[in-house]
């Protein structure tokens, strides 16, 4: 690995616990021979084998995005250095540099130029997926990186038995205590995937649901029973989700304005069909006659008005759509089925009469093919059997079996 030349970078110089580090910018092609993504803090090679195997898999996806997007950007990777500290020259500003500020002698220490001399190694404790994608994109078209630059904190690494211990601890605590984005703040900023951009246009724009008058801006796609709103925000994308999974597979990049709106489309062309065609929302969202919690509460109610029932009615629209092509039928068929919780339909599928919950176990597939089954769509009657006798509470030795309900002609 070539890195003998010698760069100077601008930098700050901070404190933080027991680390000294240095917050700079590299470019793009400086990494390629600079940081050495092969250099281990690990105890075992074979824990090694299995993250550069890991690694492969992430980086490719990183170099398609830098590929792929104009508007590319990352976060600061954090790298080690050893065998030699780094060449640091603060800033000798006097006060008279800058006559109306107060510069203080430590902004002036913090301020200055790291420079590299190519004798000392470097390499990533957290970053590996980012630069070695950048090096994989760089293979493919150098032109187009020549002004990109990686934000990165350099730390000093001592590169013994107690070294390599402190440098895994700074490693674990970077990525196990970091906390998470929220789903509801990945929502709200995403701007790649149609089912959350369309999820906050509907939220927007879409009259009937007039934004937190009846969606509910909650960082889970559950409700209470007792809630004033029709559904979340959340459950409006996941929706979104199964409306789209027929027309669009999401590839971790934002598609073109015009699949989002086609996809939003096919949102406004459900939600619509729903409220017109089903008494109960009509009841709420055009006549204004009744509310939310006359069909939701505490001991039930209509499954209509919880997340998994939303939801259900999704999956059985789109999977009409598969078969049929159309939604010719789909709304007469669907609104004879029995949207109490406690009818025969929901009760001990989706409804714990003794706890008065809904049963957050249901598998996803069985609840698609009861769906099917109940709109008399094609479905596996086996499998439906089986496990509709489990949630029924007979055990799979037990030969006396109960059938499936009886579909609403």
């Amino acid at each position: 690995m070539d890195n003998k030349t010698l760069i100077q970078l601008p930098a700050i110089r901070g404190i933080i616990g027991d680390w000294v580090y240095y917050q700079t910018v590299i470019p793009f092609k400086e990494l390629i021979n600079r940081i050495d993504n092969d250099h281990s803090i690990r105890e075992y090679a074979s824990l090694d084998d299995h993250l550069q195997r890991d690694l492969s898999k992430r980086s490719k996806k990183i170099s398609e995005y830098l590929m792929r997007e104009k508007t590319r950007f990352f976060n600061s990777a954090i790298i080690g250095l050893f065998g030699g500290p780094p060449n640091w020259y603060n800033f000798d500003l006097a006060p008279s540099a800058i006559p109306e500020m107060d510069l203080s002698d430590g902004l002036l220490n913090t301020i200055g130029i790291l420079e590299l001399t190519g004798r000392e190694k470097l390499f990533s404790i957290d970053g590996q997926h980012r630069i070695d994608g950048i090096k994989q994109a760089m293979k493919n078209d150098p032109i187009r990186f020549k002004f990109d630059e990686l934000p990165v904190i350099i730390i000093a690494h001592t590169d013994d038995k107690e070294g390599k211990i402190r440098t895994r601890k700074l490693f674990s605590e970077i990525n196990t205590k970091a906390v998470r984005v929220s789903g509801l703040d990945d929502l709200i900023t995403n701007e790649e995937n149609p089912a959350d951009i369309n999820a906050r246009r509907f939220y927007a724009e879409f009259g009937c649901f007039k934004q937190n008058t009846f969606t509910q801006l909650s960082a889970a796609s559950n409700i209470s029973p007792d809630a004033n709103e029709f559904t979340t925000i959340l459950n409006l994308k996941e929706v979104n989700k199964t409306l789209y999974s027929r027309f669009y597979k999401h590839l971790e990049y934002r598609p073109s304005n015009d699949v989002i709106e086609s996809l939003y489309q096919k949102s406004v062309a459900f939600w619509t069909d729903a409220i017109n065609k089903i008494p109960k929302y009509k009841s709420i969202f055009i006549d204004a006659s009744n509310t939310v919690n006359e069909y939701r509460n505490s001991v039930g109610g209509s499954m209509l008005f919880r997340p998994l029932g939303i939801r259900i009615l999704s999956e059985g629209y789109s999977e009409w759509l598969t078969e049929k092509g159309n939604t010719d039928g789909f709304w007469t068929k669907f609104v004879a089925i029995d949207d109490d919780l406690n009818s025969v339909f929901w009760k001990d599928v989706i409804w714990d009469n003794a706890t008065k919950k809904i049963k957050a176990k249901t598998s996803h597939k069985f609840l698609v093919e009861y769906m099917k089954y109940l709109l008399n769509l094609d479905s596996n009657l086996v499998y439906l059997t089986e496990e509709y006798n489990k949630l029924s509470g007979i055990e799979e030795s037990n030969p006396a079996k109960i059938e499936l309900p009886t579909r609403p002609q």
